[in-house]
């Protein structure tokens, strides 16, 4: 059966992130395990960022941000508030080729902080398809802030509602038009 309204996890193929705190590389986002984590050394009035390259270029419908789920590591999700989570295009130098998806909200952080984990699921605007072949977060917090901006992230998933170039979506799978293979 051929359905173009499923949801496929894209594949991560790499991950960057503007510093390293400790040994948190940002890799450990998008090894599987949501017990490693990445982070980002924090910082006030500088923009700290995290990107994810994906294997093809996909048109994205939302993004999961997994956070620690240890009650202690709570105080980061307020280090991530108003982080701006956008689709880019890698090959391009021009950032304005970048297209918003979403934004972490003091909202959204308020409801985890009532629950056992603080899973984030960021949709981008059902209105506009957003395509690109990579995932970048922002997040800049002014001195006034009481945190500073950091991004930690025990994972990062990114789904898509569209299979790339020369691919069609049948049951939960892109397959290639050429060799019918995944």
């Amino acid at each position: 059966m051929i359905s173009g309204n499923g949801i496929i996890p894209i594949t991560l193929i790499t991950a960057e992130q503007s510093s390293t705190f400790s040994n948190y590389d940002a890799a450990n986002a998008i090894d599987g395990d949501p017990e490693t984590w990445s982070q980002t050394k924090d910082g006030k009035d500088i923009l700290i960022w995290f990107r994810v390259i994906f294997d093809d270029i996909y048109c994205v419908d939302k993004v999961k941000l997994v956070e620690i789920s240890e009650p202690s590591a709570r105080h980061n999700n307020w280090r991530m508030k108003n982080t701006h989570i956008t689709v880019i295009d890698s090959n391009s130098a021009d950032q304005s080729t970048a297209q918003e998806c979403n934004t972490l909200t003091h909202e959204m952080i308020d409801e985890a902080e009532d629950s056992e984990t603080s899973t984030f699921e960021l949709e981008c605007p059902e209105n506009e398809i957003v395509c690109g072949d990579g995932v970048e977060l922002q997040v800049t917090h002014p001195s006034a802030f009481s945190y500073p901006a950091a991004i930690r992230l025990g994972e990062i998933k990114v789904f898509a509602t569209h299979c790339p170039h020369n691919r069609i979506f049948i049951g939960t799978t892109c397959v290639s038009v050429l060799s019918g293979k995944p």
